[in-house]
Protein backbone atom coordinates (compact mmCIF):
# COMPACT_ATOMS: atom_id res chain seq x y z
CA UNK A 1 0.00 0.00 0.00
CA UNK A 2 1.50 3.39 -0.78
CA UNK A 3 2.30 5.88 1.72
CA UNK A 4 -0.17 8.15 0.17
CA UNK A 5 -3.54 5.99 -0.50
CA UNK A 6 -6.02 5.97 2.64
CA UNK A 7 -5.33 3.33 5.09
CA UNK A 8 -8.28 0.91 6.25
CA UNK A 9 -9.83 2.31 9.68
CA UNK A 10 -10.48 -0.19 12.06
CA UNK A 11 -13.70 -2.38 11.66
CA UNK A 12 -14.61 -2.48 15.30
CA UNK A 13 -14.54 -0.71 18.79
CA UNK A 14 -14.40 -0.95 22.49
CA UNK A 15 -14.88 0.47 25.71
CA UNK A 16 -11.42 1.95 26.24
CA UNK A 17 -12.24 2.78 30.07
CA UNK A 18 -12.99 -1.63 30.23
CA UNK A 19 -10.56 -2.52 27.96
CA UNK A 20 -8.13 -0.70 29.87
CA UNK A 21 -9.02 -2.11 33.26
CA UNK A 22 -8.67 -5.88 31.59
CA UNK A 23 -5.49 -5.22 30.41
CA UNK A 24 -4.35 -3.99 33.80
CA UNK A 25 -5.68 -7.06 35.77
CA UNK A 26 -3.91 -9.42 33.27
CA UNK A 27 -0.73 -7.58 33.57
CA UNK A 28 -1.00 -8.12 37.73
CA UNK A 29 -2.09 -11.57 37.23
CA UNK A 30 -0.12 -12.69 34.44
CA UNK A 31 3.24 -10.51 33.96
CA UNK A 32 4.00 -9.84 37.83
CA UNK A 33 4.30 -13.21 38.71
CA UNK A 34 6.79 -14.07 36.18
CA UNK A 35 8.47 -11.43 34.91
CA UNK A 36 11.72 -11.67 37.64
CA UNK A 37 12.22 -15.35 37.54
CA UNK A 38 12.27 -14.81 33.64
CA UNK A 39 14.74 -11.91 33.80
CA UNK A 40 16.99 -13.93 36.56
CA UNK A 41 16.78 -16.81 33.95
CA UNK A 42 17.33 -14.78 30.73
CA UNK A 43 14.60 -16.91 29.26
CA UNK A 44 11.10 -16.62 27.73
CA UNK A 45 8.09 -17.82 29.49
CA UNK A 46 6.30 -19.38 26.39
CA UNK A 47 3.55 -19.78 28.90
CA UNK A 48 2.94 -15.92 28.84
CA UNK A 49 2.25 -15.33 25.18
CA UNK A 50 0.07 -18.46 25.43
CA UNK A 51 -2.17 -16.52 28.51
CA UNK A 52 -1.66 -13.16 26.39
CA UNK A 53 -3.40 -14.83 23.20
CA UNK A 54 -6.22 -16.58 24.98
CA UNK A 55 -6.50 -12.85 26.37
CA UNK A 56 -7.02 -11.23 23.23
CA UNK A 57 -3.83 -9.29 22.88
CA UNK A 58 -2.04 -10.93 20.26
CA UNK A 59 -3.66 -9.83 17.00
CA UNK A 60 -5.57 -7.13 18.17
CA UNK A 61 -5.74 -5.40 15.24
CA UNK A 62 -6.15 -8.13 13.01
CA UNK A 63 -9.14 -9.41 10.57
CA UNK A 64 -11.97 -11.27 12.97
CA UNK A 65 -11.78 -14.05 10.01
CA UNK A 66 -8.62 -15.73 11.65
CA UNK A 67 -9.26 -14.71 15.31
CA UNK A 68 -7.99 -10.97 15.85
CA UNK A 69 -10.10 -8.50 17.52
CA UNK A 70 -10.49 -6.18 14.56
CA UNK A 71 -9.16 -2.69 17.04
CA UNK A 72 -6.83 -0.14 16.48
CA UNK A 73 -2.99 0.85 16.93
CA UNK A 74 -5.06 2.92 19.79
CA UNK A 75 -6.26 -0.23 21.76
CA UNK A 76 -2.54 -2.00 21.01
CA UNK A 77 -1.03 1.41 22.72
CA UNK A 78 -3.18 0.94 25.71
CA UNK A 79 -2.39 -2.68 25.98
CA UNK A 80 1.16 -1.86 25.78
CA UNK A 81 1.28 0.77 28.10
CA UNK A 82 -0.72 -1.45 30.95
CA UNK A 83 1.79 -4.41 30.18
CA UNK A 84 4.48 -2.08 30.71
CA UNK A 85 3.77 -0.83 33.68
CA UNK A 86 4.17 -4.03 35.02
CA UNK A 87 7.47 -4.57 33.07
CA UNK A 88 8.17 -3.16 30.06
CA UNK A 89 10.68 -6.66 28.63
CA UNK A 90 8.12 -9.28 28.81
CA UNK A 91 5.52 -6.26 27.66
CA UNK A 92 7.62 -6.37 24.18
CA UNK A 93 7.18 -9.83 23.25
CA UNK A 94 3.42 -8.79 22.63
CA UNK A 95 4.56 -5.84 20.66
CA UNK A 96 6.62 -8.40 18.57
CA UNK A 97 3.65 -10.93 18.12
CA UNK A 98 1.67 -8.19 16.78
CA UNK A 99 4.40 -6.38 14.37
CA UNK A 100 5.24 -9.94 12.75
CA UNK A 101 1.74 -11.38 13.10
CA UNK A 102 1.13 -8.35 10.80
CA UNK A 103 3.46 -8.79 8.38
CA UNK A 104 1.96 -12.64 7.88
CA UNK A 105 -1.69 -11.65 7.33
CA UNK A 106 -1.17 -8.55 5.27
CA UNK A 107 1.00 -9.44 2.73
CA UNK A 108 0.91 -13.35 3.34
CA UNK A 109 -1.29 -16.24 0.89
CA UNK A 110 -3.67 -18.47 2.30
CA UNK A 111 -0.86 -20.46 4.47
CA UNK A 112 0.61 -17.37 5.83
CA UNK A 113 -2.78 -16.10 6.92
CA UNK A 114 -3.26 -19.83 8.44
CA UNK A 115 -0.26 -18.77 10.94
CA UNK A 116 -1.53 -15.69 11.83
CA UNK A 117 -4.51 -17.23 12.76
CA UNK A 118 -2.14 -19.88 14.81
CA UNK A 119 -0.27 -17.01 16.30
CA UNK A 120 -3.12 -15.37 17.23
CA UNK A 121 -4.43 -18.32 19.03
CA UNK A 122 -1.24 -18.88 21.48
CA UNK A 123 0.08 -22.13 18.82
CA UNK A 124 2.74 -19.95 16.63
CA UNK A 125 5.51 -17.73 18.29
CA UNK A 126 6.92 -15.33 15.53
CA UNK A 127 10.06 -13.29 15.86
CA UNK A 128 10.92 -10.82 12.97
CA UNK A 129 14.40 -10.82 11.59
CA UNK A 130 15.24 -7.33 10.17
CA UNK A 131 18.56 -6.01 11.94
CA UNK A 132 21.78 -6.91 10.88
CA UNK A 133 25.42 -6.26 12.46
CA UNK A 134 26.45 -3.48 9.70
CA UNK A 135 22.62 -2.38 9.00
CA UNK A 136 21.19 -1.67 12.06
CA UNK A 137 18.85 1.66 11.09
CA UNK A 138 20.25 1.53 7.65
CA UNK A 139 17.30 -1.33 6.68
CA UNK A 140 18.20 -0.28 2.73
CA UNK A 141 21.41 -2.14 3.04
CA UNK A 142 20.98 -5.50 4.91
CA UNK A 143 22.98 -8.17 3.47
CA UNK A 144 21.23 -10.91 4.10
CA UNK A 145 20.53 -12.69 0.53
CA UNK A 146 17.91 -15.10 -0.65
CA UNK A 147 18.82 -17.07 -4.19
CA UNK A 148 16.18 -18.52 -6.11
CA UNK A 149 17.59 -22.06 -7.21
CA UNK A 150 14.52 -23.83 -9.01
CA UNK A 151 11.20 -23.44 -6.77
CA UNK A 152 13.22 -22.49 -3.60
CA UNK A 153 14.68 -19.90 -2.24
CA UNK A 154 18.33 -20.42 -0.27
CA UNK A 155 19.19 -17.99 2.67
CA UNK A 156 22.44 -16.66 3.82
CA UNK A 157 23.47 -14.13 6.24
CA UNK A 158 23.53 -12.76 10.22
CA UNK A 159 20.95 -11.08 12.00
CA UNK A 160 21.56 -9.38 15.29
CA UNK A 161 19.50 -8.20 17.97
CA UNK A 162 16.53 -10.52 17.39
CA UNK A 163 13.83 -10.42 20.06
CA UNK A 164 12.66 -14.22 20.76
CA UNK A 165 15.36 -15.08 17.55
CA UNK A 166 15.75 -18.18 19.52
CA UNK A 167 12.25 -19.43 20.64
CA UNK A 168 10.08 -18.10 17.67
CA UNK A 169 8.72 -20.54 15.52
CA UNK A 170 8.44 -18.81 12.53
CA UNK A 171 11.28 -15.75 11.40
CA UNK A 172 9.90 -13.34 9.46
CA UNK A 173 12.95 -12.65 7.55
CA UNK A 174 14.05 -9.77 4.97
CA UNK A 175 16.37 -10.67 2.82
CA UNK A 176 18.04 -9.44 -1.06
CA UNK A 177 15.88 -11.49 -4.04
CA UNK A 178 17.75 -8.82 -6.23
CA UNK A 179 21.06 -7.27 -4.58
CA UNK A 180 20.93 -4.66 -8.07
CA UNK A 181 17.44 -3.25 -7.21
CA UNK A 182 18.75 -2.13 -4.17
CA UNK A 183 15.90 -1.55 -1.79
CA UNK A 184 13.42 -2.79 -3.94
CA UNK A 185 14.90 -5.60 -4.51
CA UNK A 186 13.74 -6.76 -1.16
CA UNK A 187 11.23 -9.63 0.41
CA UNK A 188 10.02 -11.02 3.61
CA UNK A 189 10.23 -15.13 4.03
CA UNK A 190 8.07 -16.96 6.55
CA UNK A 191 10.51 -18.91 7.85
CA UNK A 192 10.44 -21.89 9.92
CA UNK A 193 13.31 -21.43 12.51
CA UNK A 194 13.94 -25.65 12.31
CA UNK A 195 14.62 -24.93 9.00
CA UNK A 196 18.07 -26.61 8.16
CA UNK A 197 20.95 -24.25 7.94
CA UNK A 198 19.63 -22.23 10.66
CA UNK A 199 21.30 -21.44 14.11
CA UNK A 200 20.92 -19.19 16.46
CA UNK A 201 22.86 -17.29 19.75
CA UNK A 202 21.63 -15.51 22.56
CA UNK A 203 23.00 -11.70 23.20
CA UNK A 204 24.04 -11.14 26.65
CA UNK A 205 22.27 -8.06 27.80
CA UNK A 206 21.44 -6.49 30.82
CA UNK A 207 17.96 -5.51 29.47
CA UNK A 208 14.79 -7.56 27.77
CA UNK A 209 16.19 -10.32 29.30
CA UNK A 210 12.44 -11.82 30.05
CA UNK A 211 12.20 -11.74 25.90
CA UNK A 212 15.77 -12.97 24.99
CA UNK A 213 17.95 -11.05 22.16
CA UNK A 214 19.49 -13.27 19.73
CA UNK A 215 21.77 -13.59 17.00
CA UNK A 216 20.00 -15.41 13.56
CA UNK A 217 22.76 -17.16 11.03
CA UNK A 218 21.61 -18.79 7.73
CA UNK A 219 23.94 -20.33 6.27
CA UNK A 220 22.35 -22.19 2.70
CA UNK A 221 18.67 -22.11 4.40
CA UNK A 222 16.20 -23.64 1.98
CA UNK A 223 12.70 -22.54 1.64
CA UNK A 224 10.11 -23.11 -0.57
CA UNK A 225 9.14 -20.14 -2.80
CA UNK A 226 5.84 -20.05 -1.33
CA UNK A 227 7.72 -18.76 2.46
CA UNK A 228 7.86 -15.59 0.34
CA UNK A 229 5.41 -12.86 1.47
CA UNK A 230 4.24 -10.17 -1.23
CA UNK A 231 6.21 -7.19 1.58
CA UNK A 232 9.48 -5.77 0.71
CA UNK A 233 10.71 -2.16 1.94
CA UNK A 234 8.48 0.21 1.77
CA UNK A 235 5.79 -2.18 3.80
CA UNK A 236 8.40 -2.87 6.37
CA UNK A 237 8.84 0.62 6.99
CA UNK A 238 5.05 1.32 7.19
CA UNK A 239 5.09 -1.12 9.66
CA UNK A 240 7.66 0.43 11.85
CA UNK A 241 5.77 2.94 12.19
CA UNK A 242 2.84 1.87 13.41
CA UNK A 243 5.17 -0.24 15.47
CA UNK A 244 6.77 2.82 17.11
CA UNK A 245 3.46 4.14 18.60
CA UNK A 246 3.46 1.02 20.83
CA UNK A 247 7.38 1.78 21.58
CA UNK A 248 5.93 4.71 22.61
CA UNK A 249 3.32 3.04 24.70
CA UNK A 250 5.92 1.17 26.09
CA UNK A 251 8.06 3.65 27.74
CA UNK A 252 4.79 5.80 28.54
CA UNK A 253 4.14 2.65 31.18
CA UNK A 254 7.57 2.26 32.51
CA UNK A 255 8.14 5.84 33.42
CA UNK A 256 4.97 6.01 34.63
CA UNK A 257 5.43 3.35 36.80
CA UNK A 258 8.74 4.89 38.30
CA UNK A 259 7.19 8.46 38.71
CA UNK A 260 4.52 7.09 40.80
CA UNK A 261 7.14 5.26 43.31
CA UNK A 262 9.37 8.10 43.23
CA UNK A 263 6.30 10.02 44.57
CA UNK A 264 5.82 8.27 47.05
CA UNK A 265 9.32 7.71 48.31
CA UNK A 266 9.26 11.10 48.08
CA UNK A 267 6.81 11.54 50.78
CA UNK A 268 7.70 8.86 53.29
CA UNK A 269 11.65 9.36 52.87
CA UNK A 270 12.81 11.35 55.93
CA UNK A 271 15.64 13.58 56.29
CA UNK A 272 17.17 16.31 58.29
CA UNK A 273 12.74 16.24 60.28
CA UNK A 274 10.95 16.63 57.05
CA UNK A 275 10.07 14.59 53.89
CA UNK A 276 12.79 14.71 50.95
CA UNK A 277 9.50 15.76 48.92
CA UNK A 278 9.63 18.95 50.96
CA UNK A 279 12.56 20.07 49.06
CA UNK A 280 12.18 22.69 46.40
CA UNK A 281 15.05 20.57 44.18
CA UNK A 282 13.58 17.25 44.49
CA UNK A 283 9.98 18.56 44.39
CA UNK A 284 10.56 20.77 41.23
CA UNK A 285 12.77 17.69 39.64
CA UNK A 286 9.31 15.06 40.04
CA UNK A 287 7.12 17.96 38.66
CA UNK A 288 9.60 18.09 35.27
CA UNK A 289 8.67 14.41 35.62
CA UNK A 290 5.04 14.35 35.59
CA UNK A 291 5.28 16.88 32.75
CA UNK A 292 7.19 15.04 30.56
CA UNK A 293 4.75 11.51 31.38
CA UNK A 294 1.45 13.86 30.67
CA UNK A 295 3.15 14.79 27.55
CA UNK A 296 4.30 11.31 26.45
CA UNK A 297 0.63 10.20 27.26
CA UNK A 298 -0.38 12.89 24.88
CA UNK A 299 1.93 12.63 22.20
CA UNK A 300 1.13 8.96 22.05
CA UNK A 301 -2.53 8.55 21.95
CA UNK A 302 -2.27 11.61 19.30
CA UNK A 303 -0.32 9.29 17.30
CA UNK A 304 -2.45 6.17 17.45
CA UNK A 305 -6.04 8.11 16.71
CA UNK A 306 -3.95 9.50 13.75
CA UNK A 307 -3.16 5.93 12.48
CA UNK A 308 -6.26 5.33 13.25
CA UNK A 309 -8.19 7.85 11.66
CA UNK A 310 -7.54 6.06 8.12
CA UNK A 311 -5.67 8.85 7.02
CA UNK A 312 -2.39 8.55 5.07
CA UNK A 313 0.70 7.38 6.23
CA UNK A 314 2.30 10.35 4.81
CA UNK A 315 0.39 12.49 7.07
CA UNK A 316 1.18 10.58 9.85
CA UNK A 317 4.51 10.00 10.32
CA UNK A 318 5.00 13.47 11.93
CA UNK A 319 2.99 12.32 14.88
CA UNK A 320 4.94 9.04 15.07
CA UNK A 321 7.70 9.92 14.77
CA UNK A 322 6.88 12.69 17.37
CA UNK A 323 5.71 10.45 19.94
CA UNK A 324 8.40 7.79 20.15
CA UNK A 325 11.08 11.06 20.27
CA UNK A 326 9.51 12.27 23.12
CA UNK A 327 8.74 9.18 25.16
CA UNK A 328 12.18 7.39 24.39
CA UNK A 329 14.09 10.38 25.45
CA UNK A 330 11.79 10.95 28.28
CA UNK A 331 11.69 7.99 29.84
CA UNK A 332 15.57 8.22 30.61
CA UNK A 333 14.73 11.63 32.02
CA UNK A 334 12.33 10.44 34.62
CA UNK A 335 14.16 6.88 35.57
CA UNK A 336 17.37 9.34 35.89
CA UNK A 337 14.95 11.53 38.38
CA UNK A 338 13.71 8.70 40.29
CA UNK A 339 17.18 6.70 40.54
CA UNK A 340 18.65 10.37 41.90
CA UNK A 341 15.56 10.35 44.46
CA UNK A 342 16.22 7.40 45.88
CA UNK A 343 19.70 8.45 46.53
CA UNK A 344 22.37 5.26 47.63
CA UNK A 345 19.78 3.41 48.10
CA UNK A 346 18.95 3.05 44.82
CA UNK A 347 21.77 1.71 43.62
CA UNK A 348 21.33 -1.57 45.62
CA UNK A 349 18.63 -3.90 44.82
CA UNK A 350 16.60 -3.27 47.52
CA UNK A 351 14.82 -0.71 45.34
CA UNK A 352 13.65 -0.83 41.88
CA UNK A 353 14.98 2.29 40.91
CA UNK A 354 18.13 1.47 39.55
CA UNK A 355 16.55 -1.86 37.75
CA UNK A 356 14.26 1.14 36.08
CA UNK A 357 16.88 3.38 34.75
CA UNK A 358 18.72 0.43 33.22
CA UNK A 359 15.41 -0.53 31.27
CA UNK A 360 15.29 3.03 29.84
CA UNK A 361 18.39 3.00 28.35
CA UNK A 362 17.30 0.69 25.83
CA UNK A 363 14.66 2.89 24.60
CA UNK A 364 16.53 6.17 22.31
CA UNK A 365 18.50 3.09 20.57
CA UNK A 366 14.81 1.07 19.41
CA UNK A 367 12.96 0.72 16.64
CA UNK A 368 15.08 3.76 14.65
CA UNK A 369 16.58 5.81 16.63
CA UNK A 370 16.38 9.31 18.40
CA UNK A 371 18.52 10.49 15.28
CA UNK A 372 15.71 8.61 13.13
CA UNK A 373 13.20 10.11 14.41
CA UNK A 374 14.79 13.44 14.40
CA UNK A 375 15.20 13.16 10.53
CA UNK A 376 11.96 12.25 9.73
CA UNK A 377 10.59 15.22 11.90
Amino acid sequence: MSRRQPRPKPANSVDRTAFRDMCRRFAEREVAPRWQQADAEKRFPREFYVAAARAGLIGITASEDIGGAALGAYEEAIAMEELSRVNPNLAVSVLVQNVAGSILYEYGAAQHRELAARNIAGDCLVAITITEPEAGNDIQNVSTRATREGDHWVLDGIKSFITLGGDADILVTLAQTDPAAGRRGMRFFAVPRETAGISTSQIDTYVNRPAPTFRVMFDRARVPDSARLDAGFAEIMAGFNRERIMVAARWLGHMQTALDWGREYAATRRQFGKPIGANQSIAFALAQAHVDVEAARTLTYNAAERWDSGAPLEEVILAVSTAKLHSTQAVVRVTQTVLHTAGGWGLTSELPAMRWAMDALVAPVTVGSIEIQQRAI
